[in-house]
């Protein structure tokens, strides 16, 4: 559970207005002790000025705020279905609860039941996070995981609390007919001047014979630290075809092209040091993988790949369930 997008809603929503209070009043805030008196005596009332009172009773109503916030009782309803909207049965439903200041909050767990419907209650935070999962089926990032707020109003990141009658809906994407599939990781450093990296995306074996080509070019840095760079992935005498959907798990059977050049002008409005792309492969033999590829051109030069081969010629099916996976030797 990524409980750092809940903290980041709930900060917009509760603790960013306190923090502009304080940056607003830089002098008053360096004049006052560090503690926070909760009842300040008549004596201290005599000595202290009446602006620092002022100030101090400001600072005690904003810690009251935040441990409010972070002790709203939540009382949560979900539904998980799948992309056709039928209810998932007995997923799992994680949460993560923004409930503590300065620490991590507390998380938990609950089943849906038969029909997708779970509640999450007896709980208490600022927001809830949700992330639903089971076996056999894929998570949709802010689909299968959404953030929600009970100390305070919802904003871009997190959602009002959802009532009984119209519980949050998450997706589920419902895993398809799946053939075993060789699965590799493989990161490797590159030359900066054109010399070719081979990979063969059968074994992940890196300069032996192989079936994928990298290349990339750099140029020398001019007035700045951005730079000119490009990087080729060539398949020779197969191809590339670019994947588009998350979910696209059939390569085609045209369209590929045998070389795909990133490239990154040093003047580009939007200058980035690495870019990742998705693509569908067709080798030389007649196999099929799909592969994100990523390059990083940041100090030395670096390639990142996931590929997913079918080793199966003319399988174009590219669906992987880990429990099929081919291992390696």
């Amino acid at each position: 559970m990524k409980k750092s997008r809940i903290v980041f809603g709930i900060c917009f929503a509760v603790f960013i207005p306190a923090l502009i209070w304080w940056l607003i009043h830089p002098s008053q805030v360096a004049e006052q002790p560090l503690s926070i008196p909760r009842q300040p005596s008549a004596a201290t009332n005599a000595i202290i000025p009446q602006k620092q009172q002022e100030n101090l009773e400001t600072k005690r109503q904003v810690v009251a705020a935040i441990e409010s916030a972070l002790n709203a009782p939540i009382t949560f309803y979900g539904k998980v279905v799948d992309q056709n909207g039928s209810p998932v049965p007995f997923a799992r439903a994680a949460y993560g609860l923004l409930d503590k200041f300065n620490e991590s909050g507390s998380n938990g767990h609950v089943d849906a039941d038969a029909n997708g419907f779970f509640t999450i209650q007896g709980v208490r935070g600022a927001a809830i996070g949700v992330n639903v999962s089971k076996s056999g089926y894929y998570q949709i990032h802010k689909v299968s995981d959404q953030y929600f707020s009970y100390g305070s109003g919802g904003d871009s990141t997190s959602k009002p609390p959802p009532p009984r009658d119209n519980p949050a809906v998450f997706v589920l994407q419902k895993m398809g007919e799946t053939e075993p599939l060789v699965r590799i990781e493989k990161s490797a450093r590159l030359a900066k001047s054109g010399t070719p990296t081979v990979l063969d995306l059968a074994s992940g074996i890196v300069n032996s014979p192989g079936n994928l080509q990298i290349e990339a070019w750099t140029e020398e840095p001019e007035g700045g630290r951005k730079f000119g760079w490009r990087c080729r992935v060539t398949v020779p005498n197969g191809g590339l075809v670019e994947r588009k959907n998350q979910f696209d798990f059939e390569a085609p059977e045209e369209g590929y092209v045998e070389s795909v050049e990133i490239t990154m002008r040093r003047d580009a409005e939007q200058w980035m040091s690495q870019q990742q792309r998705d693509f569908f492969v067709k080798l030389p033999d007649n196999r099929y993988a799909r592969m994100s590829f990523t390059m990083i051109a940041g100090g030395n030069h670096y390639f990142l790949l996931e590929a997913f081969l079918n080793p199966n010629p003319g399988s174009r099916n590219l669906e992987f369930d880990p429990a099929k996976a081919i291992k390696l030797p």
